[in-house]
């Protein structure tokens, strides 16, 4: 088979080529799943560009090469270039490469240059910045608050043993208040004995009459103020066991908390390195060449 172009003048054969890629570039957008812009140059200017889906570089077919641009630097020395554009110079970072294209006598005919715009990846870098930031404060604060239910269970568990002392001292109270009514108990059979004895006494035993009676309106108040003693041992006796079993399931409680709480320290862990891994690759995405 005999090649067309074998025969045709040199310019014609440039011509040929540079319109091959015209003719193509209009599909590459929908053949990268980047978002992408494309330009087609002949050693002077542009031929063609066509836009990204989100983005334009504001330029037209025949502006011409400008110094210092990639696409400048492919064609004129003849090599491949890539190059970072920053986000101040269009408002969103943008990755450009560009190619020479040549003849087959290896002549320099003009080039193509690629945009990538890295929009979507500054946005996913920015996301799991975000996120990393958030799941180390939440990580933070986590913390604190194992530290104040570590804290306050000790608290709880000190609050607990002077319950106990409480309930031990009511029980002393209690077999104090047992005592003392004996004693209330024996001190009116000793007053009613007393009053006996003075009464057969007669004239001569009428003080020691007052006395007797004496002893056992004594005994008798002690044995009022027992009574009294007793049942507010007694309440407080209950309530201190209430006491006692409340702060029982309250240390429960926060031991059922720190648990999870560092179950879920563990699990906001783990979103912390996949963040930070998500993180490096948004990054390594971004500077990637």
């Amino acid at each position: 088979m005999i090649n067309s172009s074998a025969n045709l003048p040199e310019q014609e054969i440039d011509e040929e080529i540079l319109n091959a890629f015209i003719k193509v570039a209009p599909y590459l957008n929908q053949l990268i799943q980047d978002d992408i812009t494309v330009g087609i140059y002949d050693t002077e200017k542009l031929l063609l560009n066509i836009p990204g889906e989100t983005f334009s570089l504001n330029v037209k077919p025949g502006d011409p090469l400008e110094q210092g641009d990639i696409i400048t630097s492919a064609i004129r020395e003849n090599s491949s270039k890539s190059q970072m554009v920053p986000k101040e110079l269009f408002g969103f970072p943008l990755i450009a490469r560009a190619i020479p294209l040549q003849n087959r006598q290896g002549k320099v005919i003009g080039g193509v240059g690629v945009g990538t715009s890295l929009e979507r990846s500054n946005n996913l870098f920015t996301v799991a910045e975000n996120l990393s930031a958030i799941v180390e404060e939440t990580a933070a604060a986590l913390e604190d608050i194992a530290s104040s239910v570590t804290e306050l269970a000790d608290r709880i568990s000190n609050v607990s043993s002077l319950v106990g002392e409480v309930n031990t001292g009511a029980t002393q109270i209690g077999r104090i208040s047992s005592t003392v009514r004996g004693l209330s108990d024996q001190s009116n059979l000793l007053g009613l004995n007393a009053a006996i004895e003075a009464a057969r006494a007669g004239e001569a035993g009428k003080g020691f009459s007052v006395v007797a009676d004496e002893i056992r309106k004594l005994a008798t108040n002690s044995k009022e103020n027992v009574g009294q003693i007793d049942e507010l041992t007694s309440t407080i006796s209950t309530t201190m066991e209430n006491l006692s079993n409340a702060f029982s399931s309250i240390t429960d409680l926060s031991t059922n908390q720190a648990a999870s709480i560092e179950e879920i320290s563990a699990t906001v862990q783990e979103i912390s390195r996949n963040a930070q891994h998500l993180s490096e690759l948004a990054e390594s995405s971004l500077i990637e060449d």
